[in-house]
């Protein structure tokens, strides 16, 4: 499933999807229609936190990968599609889609010792690692991004431009090598993007930097490979010699399309990355063109922020040639600072609201859209759902922040409870 790809859900009401404000709290977009989504990363939990909305998950259908699941299948960092109903910052989901962009064998990594930022090559993909990139692992000992190795199996959650390159929300390792990942995954590793350099003599074609053999792979009968087409590919063998993936099995992705062409009069709200910057007309977010016009509102930043790789929050309407009109723009704020310190004090307005006041009396704000971790890995168990209910005065915390510009209030992007 593409991040941005819609879901219609028959409803006999209307269903209004509000936009999070950009780099966190508030609203940064009009109501929305029956056949709207909200789209983003998953920030953290009571019941489920994506675009700085709540959305209680009592009644919500949940697939992770097209499977069923359950909300406590869910992690901070994923990228979900949600439908649903919302009123300001609280809402009540129909169904959670949520889908990786790459599950696969690593090739190198760039992230120096003790760091948190820099790339990692996937089967031929290249993934940027930012601070507020949120890790896991199933290995012992692999503690952090910069521990991951070349042969290890990972899985990447973000936003992709489908032609090799992708930026991490979450990371997991899963396995220490394809034989191991095989054991409990036997469909293989699995990248996804558009063919490119098709050869139907060689039976090859590229993804990003990655060269596809699909010679003795199952291709679904309603894919005829062209480039430009968006696929799933999937191996059991891994990469030869050659440096090639050898697939088992090519499939469409979202129909064949990269990002999301909708029907006249539907609307879109969508977080993502910029794959392609401002002409003066457009530019595109994961794939989906979006077109500026006179009308466009812009929040934190002006067209000349519309840079490849900028992170942006985009509000529109599909008109009656597919393309997205965008009413609102805003540029998220990733976090500048970063501080660490004991909790001293916590004031609580919401289930993931409020206030934290460490030690040295900074005062720092907690919004619906500050990512939450739990990572302490000592003598206790993480809270794989935590949120500010569950923090408590004495928690160490590592803080990702930035100054709101209108009030001076230092925000949270990120807060992850860690061991002192």
């Amino acid at each position: 499933m593409n991040i941005i790809k819609l879901t219609n859900v028959a409803m006999a009401v209307a269903v209004t999807l509000g936009l999070s404000a950009c780099g966190g709290g508030g609203s940064a977009g009009t109501a929305a229609t029956a056949s709207s989504a909200s789209v983003g990363t998953i920030t953290g939990f009571g019941s489920v936190f994506v675009n700085g909305v709540e959305f209680d998950t009592a009644s919500a259908n949940i697939l992770i990968d097209g499977r069923p699941a359950t909300e406590a299948d869910l992690a901070v960092g994923m990228v979900a599609e949600i439908q649903g109903t919302a009123s300001g910052s609280t809402g009540a989901a129909i169904s959670i889609d949520v889908s990786d962009e790459l599950e696969g064998i690593v090739q190198s990594n760039s992230i120096p010792a003790a760091g948190n930022s820099g790339t990692l090559v996937v089967m031929g993909q290249t993934v940027t690692v930012n601070a507020n990139t949120l890790f896991e692992s199933k290995l012992s000992g692999v503690i952090g991004v910069d521990q991951i190795a070349a042969g290890q199996i990972v899985e990447v959650s973000g936003y992709s431009d489908g032609t090799g390159t992708a930026v991490a929300t979450r990371i997991e390792v899963k396995a220490a090598d394809l034989a191991t990942y095989l054991a409990g995954h036997p469909d293989g590793v699995e990248v996804k993007g558009l063919v490119s350099a098709l050869d139907t003599a060689a039976q090859t074609f590229s993804i990003g930097s990655l060269s596809v053999s699909y010679a003795g792979a199952l291709v679904d009968s309603d894919v005829t490979l062209a480039d430009g087409l968006y696929v799933e590919v999937k191996s059991v063998a891994g990469i030869d010699g050659a440096g090639a993936l050898v697939a088992s099995k090519v499939e469409l992705e979202d129909g064949g399309e990269k990002g999301h062409r909708g029907k006249e009069n539907e609307e879109l709200e969508m977080e993502g990355i910029i794959s392609s910057a401002y002409d003066g007309t457009a530019f595109s977010v994961n794939g989906t063109s979006v077109v500026v016009t006179d009308a466009t509102e812009f929040d934190g930043g002006t067209t000349s922020a519309l840079l490849l790789g900028a992170k942006v929050e985009v509000e529109g309407t599909f008109d009656a040639q597919g393309q997205l009109i965008a009413t609102k723009v805003g540029f998220e704020d990733e976090g500048d600072t970063e501080v660490t310190g004991t909790v001293s004090a916590i004031t609580a307005t919401g289930v993931n609201s409020g206030t934290i006041t460490l030690q040295d009396g900074s005062v720092i704000s907690i919004t619906n859209s500050t990512i939450m971790k739990d990572s302490r890995d000592i003598g206790v168990v993480p809270d794989p759902h935590f949120n500010l209910q569950g923090l408590a005065v004495g928690d160490f915390v590592d803080l990702h922040l930035f100054t709101d510009a209108a009030t001076g209030n230092l925000v949270a992007v990120k807060l992850e409870r860690d061991n002192p």
